[in-house]
């Protein structure tokens, strides 16, 4: 895309002498523009998985992807994000990548004997209960690939790389979508094949980012001296070893209340709780375009033992990832019935109260993030695990209490139960979290907090009132009142912003640059 640089070398490759990253501004301007790209890609995915698979096949893909998802975490335990940081702050040492190649084959052979063992029926049927076991080493093998990606891309961040990195994303995205509506077009679309064609997607995605990288370090070598080696091996020690019983806890509690699920209610609630998941993720898309970048720059403020940067960063960007997410996701709750219909069809209508629920998870799901970067870029890994190991162990028993049936003292909620639980957690967990940061980032936090109850509250406002006044004025409901209802609703909503710009945790000022600077460059194209 051009020749202009990015990261530390131009664009064209060969050792060229070190430059200043693309701005932050710029790297969450290409986030935000794949973000968009990729929006109508996903939900297109998401809309023929469940028509396809149906409610059953659903749940059943989606509680074995993510019972290995959650076990490829633990075994990563912190490492990536270490990976990460350090590479922010020692951008040219190659070792760093070199030693964690090795790490990254280790655990590839740690998914594939966990995908080995849960397809042995005796111990199959009792982690992955109703599923086929046949699923179990294909989700093993998606789940490392899916982290792999995740890692490839978050290294990219890392350096400096961030531009071509997503364009790249957005090919391959772009690919992935139309291959799957070719196969469900053609009524192909099964597990079988799902796995197939993710299989075919992940990799060229983790290579294609791997590629962008090919140039970032112009001498290179894989061998490590042993001393080296030990070395790295220490820093990557002393840095997950606060987080080893919070990792041991997430896999226990995250696939304990899937399995819960599973055990209690069977594919379908895990088909409609799934659903529910996805619509979260489509409204966080956009959030998730500033959050691995922010990460980079807390990991350099602090690096330069800037707190006040830090600071700056967290009132800056908070209170505008939270206004982003609570705008999409109060529009979701208003308009359930038809985001429902349009994500899942007629089979998933018990899904309604759970994608609901669900809509709420990412609003604070964005702060969390946030918050977890301040933690982790200044090395406070031990109070992050206290914090997160108590919500939980907390958040496993609540969900025992929705979930398991009356004769064992719970409520038999199902997806409900278990979307309420989620969602719920996440809000104490993260304002707790918050709370705490302050000790080493010096931010607002009171204005963080009125922030959260005053934002959602107007955009709720905002979306019932474009779904009342569209219900009298479309005769019948469908996808017409639905697209008319979203154009009432951004109209409505840029107004609250342009008269109260708090809601995006901006200023009048910054409302005017950001309309200087989108006129000027009407202006230059």
């Amino acid at each position: 895309m051009g020749s202009a640089p990015e990261g530390r070398r131009h664009e064209t490759g060969g050792a060229i002498s070190p430059g200043k990253p693309s701005s932050l501004a710029r790297r969450y301007l290409a986030k935000l523009l794949s973000n968009v790209a990729t929006i109508p890609l996903f939900l297109l995915m998401e809309m023929i998985l469940p028509r396809a698979l149906g409610p059953t096949g659903y749940g059943n893909v989606n509680f074995a992807t993510g019972f290995f998802q959650n076990i490829v975490n633990f075994f990563d335990m912190g490492t990536s994000t270490c990976l990460q940081t350090s590479l922010a702050k020692r951008p040219g040492e190659f070792g760093l990548a070199a030693f964690y190649a090795r790490l990254a084959l280790a655990l590839l052979l740690l998914c594939l004997l966990a995908g080995a063992g849960a397809s042995i029926p005796a111990i199959g049927t009792r982690l992955m209960p109703g599923v086929p076991l046949w699923m179990a080493m294909p989700a093993a093998l998606w789940a490392y690939l899916t982290w792999a990606g995740r890692l490839a891309r978050g290294i990219n961040d890392s350096l400096g790389r961030t531009t071509r990195s997503e364009w790249v994303r957005v090919g391959i995205n772009l690919a992935s979508a139309l291959a799957l509506a070719g196969l469900f077009w053609r009524d192909m679309l099964g597990p079988e094949l799902f796995f197939g064609h993710q299989y075919l997607f992940l990799i060229l995605t983790a290579l294609g980012f791997l590629w962008i990288l090919r140039d970032c370090w112009p001498e290179r070598s894989w061998s490590l001296p042993a001393a080296k080696a030990r070395e790295y091996a220490r820093e990557f020690l002393r840095y997950s070893r606060p987080l080893f019983v919070l990792s041991l806890c997430s896999l226990a509690a995250l696939t304990g209340e899937r399995w819960l699920l599973q055990l209690f209610e069977g594919s379908v609630e895990q088909g409609y709780y799934s659903l529910g998941q996805k619509v979260g993720m489509a409204c966080f898309l956009f959030v998730t375009a500033i959050t691995p970048l922010l990460m980079r720059e807390l990991a350099v403020a602090h690096g330069n033992n800037d707190a006040a940067g830090m600071g700056r960063l967290m009132n800056r960007f908070a209170p505008m990832i939270y206004g982003v997410a609570a705008w999409f996701s109060c529009f979701v709750v208003v308009e359930a019935p038809a985001v429902v219909l349009l994500f899942g069809g007629a089979e998933f209508a018990g899904a309604m109260t759970a994608v609901q629920i669900m809509a709420f998870y990412p609003v604070h799901q964005g702060y969390g993030q946030l918050v977890s970067a301040a933690y982790y870029a200044s090395g406070e890994t031990r109070l992050l695990r206290n914090i997160t190991v108590s919500s939980l162990l907390g958040g496993l028993v609540c969900a025992w209490g929705l979930l398991a049936p009356g004769h064992w003292g719970g409520l038999e909620l199902g997806s409900v139960g278990l979307a309420v639980k989620m969602t719920v957690v996440q809000v104490l967990t993260v304002n707790v979290l918050l709370f705490a940061c302050r000790r080493t980032v010096p931010f607002a936090l009171g204005r963080n907090l009125a922030h959260q109850i005053l934002c959602p509250a107007c955009f709720f406002a905002l979306a019932l009132a474009a779904r009342l006044g569209t219900d009298g004025a479309v005769a019948q409901s469908g996808p017409g009142r639905f697209f008319l209802s979203c154009l009432c609703y951004g109209a409505l909503s840029l107004g609250a912003v342009w008269g109260w710009p708090f809601l995006l945790g901006m200023s009048r000022e910054d409302l005017r640059s950001w309309r200087r600077r989108f006129l000027s460059a009407l202006r230059r194209s």
